[in-house]
């Protein structure tokens, strides 16, 4: 047994599940959604690429290009990037979005994902800038200020 079957099996029935509690919790229209239009249409995404999985390996591609990204050991970045994750949100609230926002975002090119300093700092300070923008300024969403009021 291939070794992507048994996982793919699992994905799709959790797909599937989650689509159908999703119309059960009604969909909705487009313009007015109901409560499971979201977790019905994730169902699907779920199931369709847990199908694509399947279909790979039962082909025998498992793997293919997804493995050759991850060549050796790296299991530890999507854990690190799980721990700075909680360590933002532990600090969000208390420091605000702009400074927490920046530390993240420069701990994951840095230390994670290990990018020349200038293209962390610039992207870090472009996407919180950005972000800030459109949804604190544009569409009037308060985001945290922390105890620097910025």
């Amino acid at each position: 047994m291939k070794a992507d079957l048994p996982s793919g099996m699992l994905w799709l029935g959790i797909g599937v599940f989650v689509a159908y509690e999703g119309y059960d919790l009604g969909l909705g229209v487009p313009s007015d959604p109901g409560s499971g239009f979201v977790l019905f249409w994730a169902g699907l995404l779920m199931a369709g690429l847990a199908l694509v999985q399947l279909a790979a390996s039962v082909r025998g591609h498992g793997g293919g290009p997804i493995a050759a990204m991850w060549p050796g050991p790296l299991w530890w970045k999507p854990v690190a990037a799980i721990v700075a994750l909680a360590i933002y949100g532990t600090f969000l609230l208390p420091v605000g979005f702009l400074i927490s926002t920046v530390v993240f975002l420069l701990v994951l090119m840095l230390a994670v994902d290990r990018n020349p300093p200038a293209v962390a700092v610039t992207v870090a300070l472009a996407a919180t800038i950005i972000v800030y923008l459109v949804f604190d300024r544009w569409l009037g969403v308060g985001l945290p200020r922390g105890i620097f009021h910025i």
